[in-house]
């Protein structure tokens, strides 16, 4: 939501037009809540691979690629596109499997033979393996620019030899459309929990991993009594991963014990919304990653419980923050409880420091993340006239 946001008001202020998006989405609702972060109106749903025909299986996709199969593949919804944006994650690492990188990444390159250009923006990225690696190396080199997030995939993507790459920043380092700039209250901690990550850790399950979160929540509201916690679910689809599950069970299991200090915000909210309760927190913690990025933006510290490379591409080598990242995938229950008490004892002793670097570091990323989308812009121009 944030990237998608935020590319499209941007970019529309770069180019100084008023562009039509078409935004892949199982569900209108993504559409109507981007019309009313951006107050933009050109924002029209299309389906998942709305650019390729229904009914095209693997293996044409992979034959037409090759010029062996004369199946029509592209809809005519491509014909009228000059520009496919693919916003980062780490969907092109192979953290949750190698098909879908190497499918996606051939159809990208049947859309570059259509004459579309194709943009990756803000992507973390490999290490592919095996059989893989040749075959991402040259289906990668194909597309008109790849903008790494950050620098350990933009020096993996130069051991593969591809030139097509400049570092960028995650989009979501930008302020948002209808951000507002509050006092720094620090009235709150705000905890994003995860259903998600416990999947991931080294030992345990999920009654682990609630004991874990119980431990952390006793940590915080023994150690600042005048500050209330605020348990905010980030990620609410696909159901099975639906943080409002964990987060209205912890509240449940704490409420009565901390009464009035405990807030649960479980209801669909804006990203505007969420920064609102970050901007006026001492610190906030979060098993997802974005809310950690949108406290980078806000400038105010935050502890990432991290289940994968990601974390430590954006927020331990973009932003100096990795002694604030717990990887649970590696890390016992024990050695995690050590770490959660060691940090915060750290962000108290260093807090004006970190608040510092961020103020800087987002300087940075701004400007950059600016540059970038004039580079695409210019590519679009480009390809404009050679129409």
């Amino acid at each position: 939501m944030m990237m998608g946001e935020n590319f499209i008001s941007y970019f529309n202020k770069i180019s100084k037009t008023k562009n039509n998006f078409y935004v892949e989405t199982d569900n209108e609702i993504n559409i109507k809540r981007l019309k009313k972060a951006t107050d933009i109106d050109e924002i029209f749903p299309v389906k998942m691979g709305a650019l390729f025909n229904e009914g095209i299986t693997r293996y044409n996709y992979i034959t037409i690629l090759a010029g062996l199969d004369g199946v029509k593949v592209l809809s005519n919804l491509a014909r009228d596109i000059d520009l496919v944006v693919v916003l980062g994650g780490d969907d092109y690492t192979e953290d949750y499997g190698w098909k879908g990188p190497v499918l996606n990444a051939i159809k990208f390159n049947i859309l570059k033979k259509a004459g579309l250009k194709v943009v990756m923006m803000g992507q973390t990225m490999g290490p592919y393996k095996s059989f893989r690696k040749p075959i991402m190396k040259k289906l990668l080199s194909n597309i008109d620019r790849i903008y790494p997030r950050d620098a350990i995939t933009l020096n993996y993507l130069k051991t593969l030899g591809l030139i097509n790459i400049e570092i960028t920043d995650d989009l979501a380092l930008l302020p948002l459309s209808k951000q507002q700039e509050l006092d720094k209250s620090k009235k709150f901690i705000t905890y994003c929990p995860s259903e998600l990550i416990y999947r991931y850790s080294k030992e345990g399950n999920r009654e682990d991993w609630i004991d874990f979160n119980l431990f952390m929540i006793d940590k915080i509201m023994n150690k600042y009594p005048n500050k209330s916690l605020v348990l905010l679910a980030h990620v609410i689809k696909p159901e099975h991963v639906d943080d409002r599950l964990i987060a209205n069970e912890l509240y449940n299991l704490v409420k009565d014990k901390y009464s009035d200090r405990i807030i649960i915000k479980s209801e669909e909210m804006y990203p505007f919304e969420v920064r609102d309760y970050i901007q006026q927190s001492l610190f906030t913690i979060s098993s997802r990653m974005h809310p950690v990025v949108s406290s980078i933006q806000c400038e105010i510290p935050a502890i990432a419980l991290s289940y994968s490379t990601k974390y430590w591409g954006i927020i331990g080598d973009r932003y100096g923050l990795g002694d604030y990242i717990i990887d649970i995938r590696y890390l016992k229950y024990d050695e995690m409880k050590g770490k959660f008490e060691k940090i915060i004892e750290k962000i108290d002793q260093e807090y004006i420091e970190i608040q510092a670097s961020m103020i800087e570091k987002n300087r940075m990323a701004k400007r950059r993340l600016v540059e970038t989308m004039e580079d695409i812009n210019k590519l679009v121009e480009t390809n404009n006239k050679i129409k």
